[in-house]
């Protein structure tokens, strides 16, 4: 998901489209079989930006006139899982709260601290909880893929690797002492052209963008050695925190089949050992949406060990839902809505603003009223 200012995945601002990948080794180790999926198919929506929305004073206002929660707002009409993001370090030089074209912010939204509190009142809800982890400062994308301040010295991949999946553990350690558990961990946001790659420049700023390849330590899949290196860590750190959770890896070149397919032996190939692979699927950007259905039926008969999710989308809402529902085996565990609340070039929001009122709007959650009925959710 691209934060030009505010907005969805992009192609790389080269113009070109995934990055070369490695030819994997021949013979493929074994892949572990992904837990079992326990709870009702994943009707989900990212609202990560909400939080700040709401303390600059918005509100959400039901079909029925009554204003509540966006969450409880969610889950009333069928909505049963939140994604939240996390960001390193939001007030370090170039990032997400820094004064660098971002006229700074009063608070460090998207930090570890912020999600957490967050993360409570999506329990609270009695809703699922996917983690995005963007090992970044901002916002991590196809075009940008910016190393964190704190980590920008380390002097090697393994080094690099030691940080990620130190951050991982100590971020889900402090949620599950909260109470806070989430039930799927996303290492890493939209890393088709790899992750931890960039560093500022002098022309960057808080969004990542302008930011250039750092020379030394990076994660890119033009060497996809180091980018497994990396996967690895955070994965690892998941693990050494809650076995127990699933483990999604999330790309965004749904466009292209056999892009999707090398991607994923790339990474099998290395022992990158996970259990879900989130999508991008915005029609502006991974269109055409006739081609996602085929798509999905070729993933899911190469890779039968995984389990999928459209980690971000806008508009086709019916299409990809359905098109999840009849992955084979239950293996389509759901989609997750990019932020209801807001419009772009990815999509139209659900509401109607006025000011700091958010209004939603009746046809579209009729929309998922009729999903929950047809799913039986």
């Amino acid at each position: 998901m691209l934060q030009g200012n505010v907005g969805p995945s992009t192609p790389p601002a080269n113009g070109s489209e995934t990055p070369p990948v490695a030819a994997p080794p021949a013979m493929m180790p074994p892949v572990t079989p992904p837990p079992a999926f326990n709870g009702p198919f994943i009707l989900g929506a990212d609202i990560s930006s909400v939080q700040e929305a709401v303390d600059r004073g918005a509100v959400f206002v039901d079909t029925d006139g009554t204003q509540k929660s966006l969450t409880l707002l969610l889950k009333n009409h069928g909505f049963n899982y939140i994604r939240l993001r996390t960001f390193v370090d939001p007030r370090a030089a170039y990032g997400y709260a820094s004064s660098n074209g971002c006229q700074g912010k009063a608070e460090a939204y998207d930090d570890r601290d912020h999600t957490i509190e967050f993360a409570r009142e999506v329990k609270a809800a009695g809703m699922g909880l996917l983690l995005d982890f963007h090992y970044s400062d901002t916002w991590a994308d196809p075009g940008k893929q910016v190393i964190p301040e704190a980590w920008r010295g380390s002097a090697s991949v393994d080094a690099l690797a030691a940080q990620v999946q130190a951050y991982t553990v100590d971020v889900l350690q402090k949620m599950l002492a909260a109470g806070v558990r989430p039930d799927m961990v996303q290492v890493g946001n939209e890393i088709t052209p790899g992750m931890l790659i960039h560093v500022p420049t002098a022309n960057s700023n808080c969004f990542g963008n302008n930011s250039a390849v750092n020379q030394g330590a990076n994660g890119s899949a033009n060497n996809w050695d180091n980018l497994a290196t990396l996967l690895r860590a955070g994965i690892a750190g998941v693990r050494q925190v809650d076995s127990t959770l699933l483990v999604m890896l999330h790309i965004e070149n749904f466009e292209s089949a056999n892009g999707v397919s090398a991607w994923v032996r790339n990474a099998q190939s290395r022992g990158v050992d996970f259990d879900v692979l989130g999508l991008s699927a915005y029609e502006a950007f991974q269109g055409p949406s006739t081609a996602w259905r085929g798509t999905v039926q070729t993933l899911t008969a190469q890779f039968p060990a995984l389990s999928f999710a459209i980690a971000e989308y806008n508009p086709q809402r019916r299409l990809l839902n359905d098109v999840m529902r009849e992955a084979p085996d239950g293996r389509g565990l759901g989609t997750f809505f990019w932020e209801p609340s807001q419009s772009g070039e990815w999509g139209n929001s659900m509401f109607d603003r006025q000011g700091n009122t958010f209004r939603a709007r009746a046809a579209d959650f009729a929309e998922y009223d009729q999903m929950r009925r047809d799913y039986g959710l």
